[in-house]
């Protein structure tokens, strides 16, 4: 059985440069690899079939940072033989529609719950005491507050500009002093402005 290769081409967000993907793609089929290039990573991580996640896992990933695909791998069960980071010295988001796609790195989460508690989109839950992210697709697009909000930096989003919120190991990021009080105010003022739009009601009268 021949050697796999998996490559993200992040092609909704561009933050992998084309060129290096074909380039990659070309090099290992020469080495009589097999390839497969999948539009978007985080996005088949969530809705694809068991079988092809598992044929995924069987060989080697090329997308983002390590440990964004770890995490991403580790939350069905997975773990590739190599990862290859294409994400380095290349792009920046653009506005993007694609769904965001946080995920937790395991090896950092202490199981606080503080994202659990924070976040009004109903993105994370928690399963027998410890955190899971189980509706990545109701999160805000392009919205890494709960990830500011982690006090482990355990929170990634792939498809973040900078590192560390996207698992790269670069701490470009200004270290910023988080008001939670603030924060917390802002996530319940977003969950009735979205229950508004909604149209449900805060309260129900009893008949």
């Amino acid at each position: 059985m021949s050697d796999r290769l998996t490559i993200c081409a992040c092609r909704w967000r561009g933050l992998i440069s084309p060129e290096r993907v074909a380039e990659l793609a070309e090099e290992a089929r020469q080495e009589g690899c097999e390839v497969e290039v999948v539009d978007d990573l985080c996005e088949l991580m969530q809705e694809g079939d068991e079988q092809t996640m598992n044929r995924i896992g069987e060989g080697r990933i090329a997308a983002c940072h390590e440990r964004a695909v770890r995490s991403l791998l580790a939350w069905r069960g997975l773990q590739a033989k190599a990862l290859i980071n294409l994400r380095e010295g290349f792009g920046n988001p653009g506005p993007g529609n694609d769904a965001w796609y946080p995920t937790i790195d395991k090896d950092r989460c202490t199981e606080c719950g503080k994202c659990f508690d924070f976040c009004p989109f109903g993105v994370y839950e928690m399963v027998d005491g410890r955190v899971r992210v189980m509706h990545p697709t109701h999160c805000k697009n392009n919205c890494p507050a709960c990830a500011r909000n982690c006090p482990s930096e355990a929170i990634i989003f792939p498809k973040y500009g900078r590192s560390p919120i996207n698992g790269g190991v670069e701490h470009e990021e200004q270290a910023l002093r988080v008001d939670h009080s603030t924060l917390y105010a802002d996530a319940l003022r977003t969950r009735l402005v979205e229950r508004r739009n909604a149209g449900t009601p805060l309260f129900k009268l009893k008949k």
